[in-house]
């Protein structure tokens, strides 16, 4: 069986009688097969609200709660099963006014159905106009006066108190509430309908201004005292602009130190007159006698004033109880518009400064949708020409935004920033960033934030001053070995044009090979130092003795400079240590270390090698070399650019040793240090490395 809900009319009520409102609640219990009386004739006269149940059981909870005036109750079934369908009615609404509609008048039946309990019983064919007028006489009846039953004196004031009933308040506050999302404009009308449902003379409501918007997060701010008039009905409007309350003092002190009603004239309120003049000369001003607050549930927003009624007479206690109620109501409806006007003004705010972005902003939601996508963005991937307000699609992206985009919404996966080359035209390089905002206890999907900045112009400026670093090492490179080249060349240079005058002499002889010797010994150490440089390997291949590479080292170096004074001291706290070396590469560092030091000592040279057995940054054994020599050392500045490619404090050379060995020994698992001594025993240099 299906049930059907009949029209319903809303308009302004007539009056049956003094005192009766002519507003009937109508209840219908039938099938939708079964014919009944025209319930559409009671439009033509009265107000009235209908609802149809298929049967008694459906409509118990509605007959327990006594919502309804009169009841039209269809019976297609046998004598028995009537007789009992209303007893039992009678038993849930033994107030309500029954209409039995029977589908064949049988005396019989019409006197059974009087028996078990109906008001009136009608059978086909039905008149509208009887109809109607039977529905009147039994609604006149129904809503006669009735002594009140045996109930708490504040549900009988409610019961009073919501005219013509519970349903109408609460559908006309419904729809105040949604009449707008500025709090000012519902407020205003929820002062119309309170004053409609109550009847005060003057209605007045005070608030607070609502909280700084338009900043992301929540606003600290210091809490404003004063309260202005957000609504008001029956009050001057030049007094309504320029009268405030305050939460310091007066009724908005009173109303929020409390959170009670306030009545003027009542005993409770009798002590805080006297104390406080302030407090009877604005219910003065205001022509008002009740203060209440407006709250959230939480902290008081503002105050709500009440003049007398229209007809004079005192509101209840239960009426008051009420209204403070839907001040209640009212009051969480304001804090709601205010966190809407907030968040509207952080998203406005969001949005403007992602669309004042010179560099392209995209917001992804979880469902992979383009939320918001900023003009330089649609510039960027669109083309210049394109309009702000064109339109961006996921499918649209790039392949390589949209793989990141997916994989970060879906699955989470964190991307760093990288570059994407955009095809153009005109070719354009980006970098981008993808910031997730991830839900509560990252919930995945997430919506993204892509951030597209164009790195062109730095990617050309990077291109540009690599290239110009480059000249410049090359230029640099090409000036000391054109140098030191050419220092080499002047004595050989010297000799080729005393060579056919002077060869006969034996002295000229002895120069010239001491001259090829030693420039032909340069330009091979400078070919040797580059192929160092270049090479990739070099490592440790074998164990050899460490002292006789220290000494065999120390002497190529000494012969290189053709020095036959010069001594080297191996002062070793390893018993024979080893070194697992590329020989030939290792021997070159050292010969370089030795040759700066040989340089630098003092007459005649003096060098010291100290071995001692340290642990190396893995934890692995190592051996420390320790070197010193009896010249004045590296000064502060020098030493921190010792091993700098190039740098050189003499007028020979190019300054690639102590950089050759340091590539060298770092090639070995060691460090090469420079120091600048603080004591006079300190070491110029200390090599680390790993003693297997």
């Amino acid at each position: 069986m299906r049930h059907l809900v009949a029209e319903s009319y809303a308009s302004q009520s007539t009056c049956l009688g003094p005192g009766i409102f002519a507003v009937i609640h109508l209840l219908i219990i039938a099938e939708d097969s079964v014919v009944l009386p025209p319930t559409a004739a009671l439009s033509s006269s009265v107000e009235f609200t209908s609802l149809r149940k298929p049967n008694l059981d459906a409509a118990r909870p509605l007959l327990e709660a006594g919502m309804f005036d009169v009841c039209v109750m269809a019976v297609d079934v046998a004598p028995a099963d009537a007789h009992r369908a209303i007893e039992k009615f009678r038993a849930l609404a033994p107030r309500c006014a029954l209409i039995v509609t029977l589908l064949q008048g049988l005396p019989a039946d019409e006197r059974a159905a009087y028996l078990a309990g109906a008001d009136v019983v009608l059978a086909p064919p039905f008149d509208p106009a009887t109809f109607l007028a039977v529905i009147e006489r039994l609604a006149v009846r129904e809503a006669a006066p009735i002594p009140p039953p045996a109930a708490p004196a504040l549900v009988a004031g409610v019961a009073a108190a919501l005219a013509p009933s519970a349903l109408a308040v609460m559908r006309d506050f419904s729809q105040v509430f949604s009449y707008s999302l500025d709090y000012k404009q519902f407020t205003r009308h929820f002062v119309l309908k309170l004053r409609e449902i109550i009847g005060a003379a003057r209605i007045a409501i005070f608030l607070e201004p609502p909280p700084p918007a338009g900043y992301p997060g929540p606003a600290v701010a210091a809490q404003e005292t004063r309260l202005s008039c957000a609504g008001a009905v029956g009050l001057p409007a030049d007094l309504v602009e320029c009268f405030a309350l305050s939460r310091a003092s007066g009724l908005g002190r009173r109303i929020v130190q409390s959170g009670q009603i306030l009545r003027l004239g009542a005993e409770s309120a009798a002590p805080f007159l006297a104390g406080d003049p302030r407090l009877r000369r604005e219910f003065e001003i205001l022509g008002c006698e009740i203060a209440l607050p407006v709250n959230d549930r939480e902290r008081t927003l503002g105050v709500a004033l009440l003049g007398g009624r229209l007809t004079g007479t005192p509101f209840t206690d239960a009426e008051l109880l009420l209204v403070c109620h839907l001040m209640e109501e009212l009051g969480l409806a304001v804090k709601n518009s205010w966190l809407h006007g907030q968040l509207s003004a952080s998203h406005r705010l969001f949005a403007d400064v992602l669309g004042a972005m010179t560099g392209g902003a995209l917001v992804i939601g979880p469902d992979l949708t383009v939320r918001f996508a900023n003009p330089a963005l649609l510039r960027q991937l669109k083309g210049e020409a394109t309009p702000p307000s064109a339109r961006l699609d996921f499918a649209e992206l790039p392949a390589p935004l949209g793989t990141s985009l997916h994989d970060l919404v879906e699955r989470g996966q964190s991307v760093a920033p990288f570059l994407y080359e955009h095809p153009g035209p005109p070719p354009r390089v980006f970098r981008v960033s993808l910031i997730p905002f991830p839900a509560g206890e990252r919930r995945l999907p997430q919506p993204v934030l892509l951030l597209l900045e164009d790195f062109t112009q730095v990617r050309a400026a990077q291109h540009a001053e690599i290239e110009a670093s480059n000249l410049k090492l090359i230029g640099l490179i090409a000036r000391r070995f054109a140098h030191e080249i050419r220092n080499s060349l002047v004595p050989l240079t010297t000799h080729q044009q005393l060579f056919d005058t002077d060869y006969a002499s034996a002295e000229f002889r002895d120069s010239l090979k001491h001259a090829l010797t030693r420039e032909t010994g340069r330009i091979q150490r400078f070919t040797e130092q580059m192929l160092f440089l270049a090479q990739t390997e070099g490592g440790a291949t074998d164990a050899f003795p460490l002292e006789e590479l220290l000494r065999k080292s120390f002497i190529h170096s000494r012969d290189f400079l053709g020095r036959e004074a010069g001594e080297l001291e191996i002062r070793s706290e390893v018993p024979e240590p080893f070194v697992r070396c590329h020989r030939p590469s290792l021997t070159h560092a050292l010969q370089e270390i030795f040759l700066n030091s040989l340089q630098s000592a003092g007459e005649p040279p003096r060098i010291t090698v100290t071995v001692v057995a340290e642990a190396g940054l893995d934890g692995r054994p190592g051996l420390a070399l320790r070197v010193h020599d009896n010249g004045r050392g590296f000064a502060p500045d020098v030493a921190s650019r010792a091993t700098d490619p190039f740098f050189t404090t003499r007028n020979t050379g190019v300054g690639l040793g102590l950089t050759v060995a340091k590539r060298v020994i770092e090639a070995h698992a060691g460090r090469l240090e420079v120091h600048a001594r603080s004591q006079p025993d300190d070491p110029d240099l200390v090599i680390h490395l790993p003693s297997n």
